[in-house]
């Protein structure tokens, strides 16, 4: 076959780039309902959150947490109460002859230069344990979610292609699978108790295998990979399987399936050291709470002075950097447990449908080969 090396492989599409950074006719991100029935991010466009849109995203956001305005309302409440008294006892004098003008005109070099130490410090504190968050985050999604849809994949794949079509099987292998994710989010959110009628409502299991379930109740998402590897042990005792690279191909997949819940179970019970942690949050708050106060005693003295631009760069200081910081403390909060029911939760419901969804089309493109191959291969019947 002659290929034209000119001809374009895909048509030019033209998304208008510009427009879609600053339209308000989508949103910012995509939300789809969860497995408990509160929404969650899908999606979002990157080129809304690096424009001026940004402030126009609100959705699936940190702003949305009540704690970040609880701890900006303190923060702003403790920089008014030291700018009253500094503002009003500006022109007193207390001792011979130093006035509160004096002394603040002496200090407040030294106050700005001690609370940028402080910034500095949290900063680099907080870049460090965000740093470690998201690596766990990213692990949990990739080797930990990823993982089961991979080894479920290839299990229902290779079995479909080389052992048996039957789809009670392969149906199996799909919901067990999802099961095992399910369980997961249940688990974290501590809704084990609702367990089987939540997974056959869903059609994930059947009553009987919920039962089956109930019946050790203990470490439920990872050990149900054992039903897995039972599918392939009955396989392999029924003679469909032979002893040899395919087994162990079969049997080294649900064992990735383990181990990639084992990977989340790791992650969400072995937590950062809780001392680092502390000393982290102690930090931040005292940051922002020192920060707050000497800002607040140079407000009162700058007002009264009648410096607009100063007082407009100290109270701005003072809603930023402890807005900033409190906001990443949150966030890395929210992805140190993506399971638990938070806003920033990994769509549970989506995932699952996807291992269902996905495993189907694996079959469907097993049925429908190109011509040729369906004439070079010998077709398995369904046992």
């Amino acid at each position: 076959m002659m290929q034209d090396e000119k001809k374009p492989l895909l048509p030019k599409v033209d998304k208008g780039h510009w427009t879609d950074a600053y339209s308000f006719k989508e949103s910012h991100a995509t939300l789809e309902y969860g497995l408990d029935g509160s929404l969650k991010v899908i999606d979002y466009d990157v080129s809304k959150l690096s424009t001026f849109r940004v402030f126009g995203a609100l959705s699936g956001t940190v702003l949305q947490d009540p704690i970040l305005l609880t701890e900006q309302v303190l923060v702003t409440f403790l920089f008014l109460l030291f700018a009253t008294p500094s503002y009003w006892f500006f022109n007193r004098k207390f001792g011979t002859d130093t006035s509160v003008n004096h002394w603040l005109d002496g200090q407040e070099e030294k106050m700005r230069a001690f609370s940028m130490i402080l910034t500095m410090l949290a900063a680099f504190l907080l870049s460090f344990y965000t740093s470690i968050t998201v690596s766990r985050w990213w692990a949990m999604r990739t080797g930990g979610v990823g993982g089961i849809k991979a080894a479920a994949m290839e299990l229902e794949m290779y079995i479909n292609e080389f052992v048996t079509k039957d789809e009670q099987v392969l149906s199996a292998i799909r919901r067990y699978a999802r099961a095992s994710l399910a369980l997961v989010f249940m688990w974290r959110r501590g809704s084990l108790d609702t367990m089987k009628q939540a997974l056959t409502e869903r059609g994930i299991l059947y009553e009987d295998e919920a039962d089956a379930l109930l019946s050790w109740n203990h470490n439920l998402h990872e050990s149900i990979w054992a039903w897995q590897t039972g599918i392939v042990a009955s396989l392999h005792k029924e003679g469909k399987i032979a002893q040899g690279p395919l087994l162990c191909f079969l049997l080294e997949r649900c064992s990735q399936g383990r181990e990639a819940v084992q990977l989340i179970s790791t992650h969400l019970s072995v937590k950062v050291p809780m001392q680092y942690v502390h000393l982290l949050g102690v930090m931040v708050k005292l940051h922002n709470a020192i920060l707050a106060v000497l800002m607040g005693i140079l407000f009162g003295g700058a007002i009264r002075d009648g410096r607009i631009i100063i007082c407009c760069q100290l109270f701005g200081r003072t809603l930023i950097m402890p807005f900033l910081f409190n906001a990443i403390l949150l966030i890395n909060a929210e992805l140190s447990d993506p399971f638990d029911g938070g806003a920033s939760d990994f769509p549970g419901n989506k995932y699952q449908m996807a291992i269902e969804n996905d495993g189907k089309a694996f079959i469907s493109a097993s049925q429908n080969v190109p011509e040729w191959i369906a004439k070079r291969r010998k077709p398995l019947t369904v046992s």
